[in-house]
């Protein structure tokens, strides 16, 4: 059959594809897919339509697909090993930065084929100032770093039970958490340090290196607590918690004493007396509601390193290994679907 042309030398169907493409809406959805490969495979197979011979071809195409992408992955990851060898924290050795600059660009390269994207500053801002699980605000040094890289992986929702009315009411909230984290960081070295006289917080020789963390399951509003050198800060609501009583206890002393001390009627020893007496007991309430401060702080503090030892999933060289095997099954999985 003859084809049909339009004006300019488009056929007709070339002209009605090309209309359709230019009305389309680009989907800025991450491409993550947070299934397993065997999941959809068992998906795509048991689709209407299907009859056995083809699902057998799919099969092959499917185990195809597999070796072609698990030997590029393999020397892929070889690579990644030997430029990070140098830097990696757990050699035997004293590691260095020497190749840093083609190692992140290269990690880039996987950590984008397997669908990563950066954390945005907004986000890490909203971070900062807000809080998810944990009611705690910390403050992170971030001009510590030399290298400070950080990528997420798809998006889950998560359940946490909160109270309120000092305990007497819970209600289940839904929290926004990144399915997967990881961290890139290098500190400065221990010259940067002792010139700021900082060095109460030099990380010694743990911190030299290029150190990679994976996480799993991290609140978008706790993003803050997967950083290693952070420091609790005192919240405007614990502020009011010790400010109001102090204030209040203040203006009923003046008010209840002050003219007993001023008017002259006492003599001065029972003055000081009594003086001494009301700022002892001040001074021992301000302290109780501090130490109750001190107490809730260390209780969250607690909390985060528990939550942070169930949530690492991996250390250096291994997230490596982790994030090319990621990689892999992202790339199967949507050459599988596109076919």
């Amino acid at each position: 059959m003859a084809t049909q042309y339009s004006d300019g030398g488009q056929s007709i169907v070339e002209r009605e594809f090309n209309t359709k493409i230019s009305n389309l809406e680009i989907d800025e959805r991450q491409q993550y897919i947070p299934v397993s490969r065997a999941r959809v495979k068992e998906a795509v197979f048991q689709l209407d339509g299907i009859d056995d011979d083809i699902r057998d071809g799919l099969a092959k195409v499917s185990e195809m697909l597999e070796a072609i992408w698990h030997h590029s992955s393999h020397a892929g990851l070889e690579n990644l090993k030997s430029l990070y060898e140098s830097m990696d924290p757990d050699q035997i050795g004293t590691p260095d930065s020497e190749g840093k600059e083609g190692f992140l660009d290269t990690l880039t390269d996987a950590l984008e084929d397997g669908n990563w994207e950066k954390i945005s500053d907004e986000e890490m801002q909203d971070a900062l100032e807000g809080e998810d699980v944990f009611a705690i605000s910390l403050d992170v040094r971030f001009d510590e770093f030399v290298t400070m890289k950080l990528y997420k992986l798809g998006e889950v929702s998560i359940e946490d039970e909160r109270t309120s009315w000092f305990g007497l009411k819970k209600e289940s909230v839904t929290i926004d958490a990144f399915d997967r984290i990881i961290q890139i960081l290098e500190f400065q070295d221990e010259s940067w340090f002792n010139e700021r006289k900082r060095m109460k917080h030099y990380q010694g020789e743990e911190g030299k290196g290029l150190h990679i963390r994976l996480f799993k399951t991290v609140p978008k509003l706790d993003l803050e607590t997967i950083f290693p050198n952070t420091s609790p800060m005192m919240r405007g609501v614990d502020k009011i918690k010790i400010g109001a009583p102090l204030l209040g206890g203040l203006v009923t002393i003046g008010m209840k004493f002050g003219p007993l001390l001023l008017g002259g009627n006492a003599s001065g020893s029972t003055s000081l007396s009594l003086l001494g007496g009301i700022l002892a007991a001040l001074g021992t309430y301000v302290m109780k509601t501090y130490m109750s401060y001190q107490k809730t702080r260390e209780k969250y503090q607690t909390q985060v390193s528990k939550d942070l030892y169930f949530k690492g999933q991996a250390n250096n060289a291994a997230v490596l290994n982790m994030i090319v095997d990621l990689g892999e099954e992202q790339e199967v999985k949507e050459a599988l679907l596109a076919y």
